[in-house]
């Protein structure tokens, strides 16, 4: 347990190492929300509704996928094709670690980091901007919204370790990286509620694991999910199955390891 925790506070250490990188990525992650906020503020601050949403509504899902997008998406296991490509992975792979268990310790370091920020920058959001946000009182919607929360989390880290294992064939991951960022950029619901898309769209998209990682744990939260039983279901069936997937390739890919650059 000693080594874990060690990991743990040596990658919480690391963000501090390049202290302007940091501010600069929080005042991103600041615009992140401001842009669309101002955005709807001019579209539906005068009143109305657009696809069923009023502008308290549709800022209430934003406000609140860009928390949930801070501890879902925030990951260090994205740097596994770099260890692989520069021979990085013999290290762990040397002691007696599990590499899956190395990459998800550094993206619970990660993601408290991205927590302790929030716990700061949601205040300062509230008290300035003063966004019409719902908090949910209901506490089963809350239990399974939390439970919605842990699964995208674990859908996402199997989602980065099957990308980040395309380097034991490819000398090239940021391509298929980018590409998959791309999508999900959409396919999550970050940008927009996926409702909002025709229902044939909205179908399709949730047919991928994408949806569970943002836009079904937040339209839980709000508790506008008429089918929480069907949504989790789902959700639990792709991480079944991306964990699945991931053991295989990984299998696969370690018999083609050959260090090198160590």
């Amino acid at each position: 347990m000693k080594k874990y925790w060690s990991i743990f506070k040596i990658t919480l250490q690391e963000y501090f190492v390049y202290r302007l990188n940091m501010i600069m990525w929080r005042v991103r992650q600041i615009f992140v929300f401001l842009i669309p906020f101002f955005i709807w503020k001019s579209v539906l601050g005068e009143g109305g509704d657009i696809y069923g949403y009023t502008f308290a509504s549709v800022i209430t899902y934003l406000f609140g996928t860009t928390v949930i997008r801070s501890l879902v998406m925030g990951s260090r296991s994205v740097d596994l094709g770099w260890m692989i490509n520069s021979g990085y992975l013999t290290i762990p792979l040397m002691r007696p670690i599990g590499t899956f268990r190395l990459l998800f310790v550094r993206d619970l370091a990660d993601k408290l980091y991205n927590l302790s920020f929030i716990l700061i920058e949601i205040p300062l959001l509230l008290y300035f901007f003063r966004p019409p946000v719902f908090l949910q009182s209901d506490i089963s919607a809350i239990l399974f919204f939390l439970l919605s929360l842990l699964m995208a989390i674990l859908i996402y880290f199997y989602i980065n370790i099957i990308f980040g294992s395309l380097a034991f064939w490819s000398r090239d991951v940021w391509a298929p990286r980018f590409l998959l960022m791309v999508i999900m950029e959409f396919a999550t619901g970050a940008m927009f509620p996926l409702d909002m898309l025709p229902d044939i769209g909205r179908k399709l998209a949730l047919l991928t694991p994408f949806p569970y990682l943002l836009y079904v744990p937040m339209k839980i939260y709000l508790g506008q999910d008429s089918h929480i039983a069907l949504s989790l279901g789902l959700a639990f069936g792709w991480l079944i199955l991306l964990w699945y997937l991931t053991r295989r390739i990984w299998q696969k890919g370690l018999k083609l390891y050959e260090a090198e650059g160590r």
